[in-house]
């Protein structure tokens, strides 16, 4: 009985591991012709309610690729708004940079605390143009963010929200005249959600930046759930390939 057990448990994670291997090479495959052009623009990755680098580490090394980006940073923020740096590798073009915070559940606080992730961003690194992708909470920590009355001395030119919603959220109040955003949602089969984000709770950020911004767009993405699941949004290879264009499309 013992023998059998243990034959099932290697097999299931033989079986395991083949799918998730599979997923890796097809996420790869669906990058692998993709080019954009390299700016030095970086990138900051936000990660949902309760997220830390496992939210964000599909992402971002999918997208860790010469002709794509470059993981070079990562940012850690202290419960009291500390930050600390890990470099991965030199500074060059399409720099990309989880941001992780360790009280991650309140996305006011977050967005405060991300004027420090900024302005040393600014500091030491010389970086004065950033895009920011956040998943679930992560946009409205991005928002929440574009309409406080504090800023870094660097200019938030896109915006990608992956399954965010925006509840209780007030019209940007100043305008972002260089901002474009590109706002999208997850829905599984015939539902109207990606089991925990209702698409109506997306749309509203069209109504929160009207005649604010230099451009908005929102898209509905539908499929399986092993592609729209809201935890697995992070996860998909067309929202990879989405985001990098608009993120830095061609000049």
């Amino acid at each position: 009985m013992k023998h059998r057990r243990g034959l099932i448990i290697f097999l299931t994670t033989c079986l395991t591991l083949g799918v998730l291997g599979w997923a890796w090479q097809a996420r790869q495959r669906s990058l692998t012709n993709l080019r954009v052009p390299q700016t030095h623009t970086a990138t900051l990755f936000l990660p949902g309610n309760s997220g830390g680098w496992l939210s964000l580490r599909g992402m971002v090394t999918s997208l860790d690729r010469p002709h794509l980006g470059h993981y070079s940073l990562t940012a850690r923020v202290t419960n009291d708004g500390q930050v600390s740096w890990q470099q991965h590798a030199p500074i060059t073009t399409n720099t990309l940079i989880p941001v992780l915070f360790k009280d991650n559940t309140h996305s006011r606080k977050e967005a405060r605390q991300l004027v420090t992730v900024l302005q040393q961003l600014h500091n030491r690194y010389g970086i004065t143009h950033v895009n920011m992708v956040g998943h679930s909470s992560g946009g409205t920590i991005a928002y929440d963010y574009l309409n406080q009355a504090q800023h870094a001395p660097v200019t938030v030119s896109r915006l990608v929200c992956i399954g965010a919603d925006f509840p209780g959220r007030q019209p940007l109040k100043q305008a972002e005249p260089q901002l474009h955003i590109l706002n999208l949602a997850g829905a599984i089969g015939s539902l109207d959600n990606d089991s925990e984000v209702p698409i109506d709770t997306v749309t509203p950020l069209k109504r929160l930046v009207a005649g604010q911004v230099a451009s908005y767009r929102f898209q509905e993405l539908r499929g399986p759930v092993w592609q729209m699941q809201h935890s697995l949004l992070h996860e998909n290879p067309a929202i990879d390939r989405i985001m990098i264009r608009f993120l830095y499309p061609p000049s």
